[in-house]
């Protein structure tokens, strides 16, 4: 009997396979792992929350889901005096807060803080601290623990109640890995649409009415098996249908504010979790997941993948949720992605699909596709069989082509090879009978590449020896002789009966048809590039050709006017197939994916996994548009389908929010909270600012992008990257508005959606008030330096003052002890000499009044000096220099000696003492004057220069010298006190002739 129930089983399971692999539809998996952020594999608690947010609690954190990014809440900063949530037990919200339930109490979470604190519910009714939320009702959360004592929680007053005891056997543990076999969590408490909260465990169902606070007992009233043991329950509030799994008993249905009870499905064991929504409903059994419909008649299962799956949900939309335990979040979407693809079938000859590739489609008479000329695809029900179902040549035949000619209906197959070179052409009629045949030698035409078909002439064929036209009469090919080329690859048909036909190696050639049978070459379309396929776009009148380095814009006379390859964005430069859409987009596909170009804006589009593509890389000649404008593209691992125009239309509003802000690497926390962030007012040190900022939408957040521009600088958009902030480092003081927006790949638009203005101070030495005090302590310093500059020019008028009266008293005394004695001295030998001319003493008068005549020499040479000291250096007669060399040609002259005159007459500017110039000249005589009467020398220096200190005057011969310490007269003397008023240094040397050298300071007080 066991053995009976067991083959029965395995016979449901086989048809419900079969079943399954017809019916199940288009749909798409989506996974969620840890590559994608979640902190661990497993997650027992799903809840979708009103802003937008999918929570998943795992055993080490409470995680977000936002549909394109993963937030795991695990640092402390997140938990205001409180430990970090790690396991979280059940969900329920308020619309301001998000409560998860714990071992340690209730955690709350303020989603405008983004923080977390925790409440110990029942701290007065038990030992255990464990709370877990079942729903928000009349401003309360209500919760039970593992006693089943029912709490509420108002959320305005903070006040905690015990409302009842809900008569099920208490849980030994809430803990995952402690249930016995019987998870309470598949089995959650709700509340219906009633106001009755229901709790279901093992062996029944208890209620609580909200109103009447009384307890019922649904089951009771229906005779049920005592043997029947409850593992699972879902609750559908639209049917107001309680589903309950069971461990041998199938499944229960409670209906009509549990007044009806039917049992359904009850070969199913081992119910382990639930869910409904709208018309499917999904349930594990024997670790395997089954999609039925809600009369649970008809059900599939699906095959591979899911034997671990649990906790099951729906989302808004639709789509199914559930844990793949140890793997990750899995999505089911039974609309399929937006770009359909057959990647997830289970059915064998969709799984061949995926194991070999597409190449070939063909539209049938009642369009469904044939593909690869074995299999017969109908898109309306995603389902899949052979196309000759008593015959597997057809199936084996993966690599063949077909051809569809709409203006007879028929379909037209090249079969491989039946013999070492004949191979077989199959023309079907309408009704897919086989209605002839032809055979053509393989070495003698070469391989067959392509057949094109029209209204009023043979159909043309494509060899690798050239092309050729197909006599029906005769069953023979003939070669089309004006068209000599060799390799040709694909025929594209275009307007005014001409045909683009690309070569292997070799240029695209235009050939315009004469007549039925006749060709001619009309011209070549791209040289030298390899190209593969050509679409006319009739209404703008250009041309897009497919080639090996991309997509060429041709206008009407086949000109090129731009390439599309990867430096303007296409993703891939190899194209496989090109066609173009009814809505003004070419669609092609190459080794990096799909794309499409807007045929106006060229705005390009790049399609990737995320967007539903089989898989990288397409297959040559694997496209097709249908009568009805679905477009077909055939890769490695299957094939994509859909019908353009494509666009997001989400369920969910697609929103910016931000996440995080660091200010110098330090988070910033907002009182407001951070998304409410409007205006940053920053020090001019704080200029390094990190944004993250993420796109929150559930449906299509991984098919948007992120934009961002500096409004206030640039206008030009930028795209952020999904997993880096956007970094603003070193920024210069001053106003910048960050301006977020949203773009899809389908529309190319940006949707602004969020600004934040940031306003970095500037450093105190930039702004007004420095330059105010700048400029008043400038000013003050200004007034200062005029101050002292009127101060110092006074003093320094009144020492020239005193100088100049010291200079009339030197000059007084000058005048006095030289001049007057001399004239005393004269006026006395006058009287001497007079006295001895009366005594007629003549020889001593002569004596007398030669000296008279000295005396006035000197007088008159002292006299001179004086007054030429006086005088300014304006003329250049008067300089210094000047009066050196004439003092020298006076005193030397008429001597037997050489001298040599060395002097920097920058000195002349330099001096402008008429005391130190007049020392300096009297010096110089005197040292020459001795020079003549003592040196007995031939030779003599006289050199006046300067270095960083000092003006130096230097007289030197090469006389016999004389002993220092035996000096006799004044001149030496003189000359030493004459230095000494100059507070210069006076240095005489006796040796191997006599060297005079002054050094007068340049600088003085």
């Amino acid at each position: 009997m066991k053995f009976l129930l067991k083959l029965c089983a395995v016979i449901a399971l086989f048809c419900w396979a079969k079943w399954g692999a017809q019916n199940m539809g288009n749909y798409s998996v989506t996974k969620i792992t840890q590559d994608d952020g979640l902190s661990q594999g497993s997650n027992y608690f799903w809840f979708e929350d009103r802003k937008g947010f999918v929570w998943l609690t795992c055993n080490d954190a409470l995680n977000r889901y936002d549909g394109s990014s993963v937030k795991v809440y695990n640092l402390k900063y997140f938990f205001k005096n409180c430990p970090a949530l790690q396991q979280g037990y059940g969900f329920a919200e308020d619309g301001k807060h998000l409560y998860i339930g714990s071992t340690r109490g209730l955690y709350i979470y303020n989603y405008q803080l983004d923080e977390f604190i925790l409440v110990d519910i029942y701290k007065e009714f038990s030992k255990n601290k464990t709370a877990i939320p079942i729903g928000f009702a009349d401003g309360r959360i209500w919760l039970f623990n593992e006693a089943y004592q029912l709490v509420s929680f108002d959320v305005t007053t903070q006040k905690i109640t015990l409302e009842a005891q809900i008569p099920i056997e208490p849980l030994k543990s809430v803990h995952i890995y402690y249930n016995d076999g019987n998870v309470f969590y598949f089995r959650m408490p709700f509340l219906d649409k009633h106001r009755n909260i229901c709790f279901i465990g093992t062996k029944e169902v208890v209620t609580y009415g909200l109103d009447s606070k009384k307890i019922n007992f649904p089951l009771l009233q229906f005779k049920t098996d005592p043997a029947v043991i409850l593992q699972s329950a879902a609750y559908d509030e639209k049917d107001d249908a309680l589903y309950l799994g069971t461990a041998d008993h199938g499944l229960f249905v409670l209906k009509d504010h549990y007044q009806t009870l039917n049992q359904r499905q009850k070969s199913l064991k081992r119910i382990g979790g639930i869910a409904a929504h709208q018309d499917k409903v999904v349930l594990m059994s024997n670790r395997t997941l089954f999609i039925f419909d809600k009369e649970l008649k008809n059900g599939s299962p699906f095959h591979g993948g899911f034997e671990r799956a649990f906790n099951f949900r729906f989302d808004q939309i639709g789509r199914l949720w559930f844990c793949d335990d140890g793997q990750g979040e899995i999505i089911i979407d039974f609309r399929g992605a937006m770009l359909k693809n057959t990647t997830d079938a289970t059915d064998p000859l969709m799984m061949s699909f995926r194991q070999r590739g597409v190449s070939d489609f063909t539209e049938l008479p009642d369009h469904s596709i044939l593909i690869n000329s074995s299999a017969v695809f109908n898109p309306e029900k995603f389902s899949v069989k052979k196309f000759v179902p008593d015959r597997s040549s057809y199936y084996t035949n993966s690599r063949g082509r077909s051809y569809s000619n709409p203006y007879t209906r028929e379909i037209w197959m090249f079969e491989n090879s039946t013999s070492d070179h004949q191979y077989k052409i199959i023309v079907f009629d309408e009704n897919l009978n086989p209605q002839t045949s032809y055979t053509f030698d393989n070495g003698e035409m070469g391989k067959h590449q392509h057949m094109v078909n029209f209204k009023d002439s043979p159909s043309v064929f494509s060899f690798s020896t050239g092309l050729y036209l197909l006599n029906t009469f005769t069953g023979k090919f003939e070669k089309i002789k004006s068209i000599p080329d060799q390799n040709p690859f694909y025929i594209n048909i275009l307007s005014d009966k001409r045909m683009a036909i690309s070569y292997l190696n070799g240029d695209m050639t235009l050939v315009k048809r004469e007549d039925k049978n006749s060709y001619k070459v009309i011209g070549r379309i791209l040289p030298k590039v390899q190209s593969f396929y050509i679409q006319e776009d009739v209404k703008n009148s250009q041309y897009w050709v497919g080639t090996n380095q991309g997509v060429y814009l041709l206008d009407k006379d086949f000109r090129k006017v731009k390439v599309f390859d990867s430096n303007n964005g296409l993703a891939g430069t190899y194209i496989y197939g090109i066609l173009l859409d009814d809505f003004g987009k070419l669609w092609c596909s190459h080794q990096r994916g799909l794309s499409s170009i807007d045929t106006r804006t060229h705005i390009i589009s790049n399609y990737d996994k995320e967007d539903g593509i089989q898989y990288w890389d397409f297959n040559n000649r694997g496209f097709l548009k249908t009568s009805d404008g679905v477009l077909y593209f055939g890769g490695v691992k299957g094939f994509n389908y859909f019908k353009p125009p494509l666009k997001l239309s989400s369920f969910y509003r697609p929103e910016i929010y931000i996440d995080e802000v660091l200010i110098n690497n330090r988070r910033y926390v907002s009182p407001k909270g951070i998304n409410f962030l409007k205006e940053l007012n920053l020090k001019y040190d704080e200029n390094n600012i990190s944004i993250r900022a993420l796109i929150k939408d559930l449906e299509h957040g991984s098919q948007r992008s992120m934009m961002y521009r500096i409004r206030n600088i640039d206008q030009v958009w930028k795209k952020m990257s999904r997993k880096t902030p956007l970094n603003l480092n070193s920024l210069a003081p001053g106003m910048y508005e960050i301006e977020f927006g949203i773009t899809d790949k389908f529309t190319g638009k940006v949707l602004s959606q969020k600004l934040i203005k940031i306003s970095i101070d500037k450093v105190f030495y930039q702004t007004f008030l420095f330059w105010i005090i700048l400029g008043s302590l400038f000013s003050g310093a200004l007034i200062l330096l005029v101050s002292r500059w009127e101060f110092i020019k006074q003093k320094n008028e009144f020492k020239e003052k005193m100088a100049l009266e010291s200079q009339r008293n030197k000059i007084t005394a000058d005048l006095h002890d030289d001049i007057g004695s001399t004239l005393s001295s004269l006026q006395i030998n006058s009287m001497v000499a007079g006295e001895l001319i009366d005594k007629q003493k003549i020889q001593d008068a002569q004596k007398v009044l030669r000296n008279i005549e000295d005396q006035s020499r000197k007088l008159s040479e002292n006299m001179s000096d004086i007054v030429w000291s006086l005088k300014p250096n304006n003329d250049s007669l008067m300089t210094l220099s000047t009066r050196i060399r004439n003092i020298a040609s006076e005193i030397l002259g008429n001597t037997d000696i050489d001298y040599k005159i060395n002097i920097d007459e920058s000195i002349d500017n330099e001096i402008v003492d008429f005391s130190i110039k007049k020392n300096i000249i009297l010096i110089a005589k005197e040292a020459l004057n001795n020079v003549v009467k003592y040196s007995k020398s031939n030779q003599v220096s006289i050199d006046l220069k300067k270095n960083e200190s000092h003006h130096i005057l230097q007289i030197k011969d090469q006389g016999i010298g004389f002993d220092l310490s035996e000096i006799k007269g004044n001149g030496i003397g003189n000359m030493k006190k004459r230095t000494l008023e100059m507070n210069g240094v006076f240095e005489l040397e006796s040796q191997n002739g006599t060297r005079i050298k002054i050094l007068i300071p340049r600088f003085r007080d």
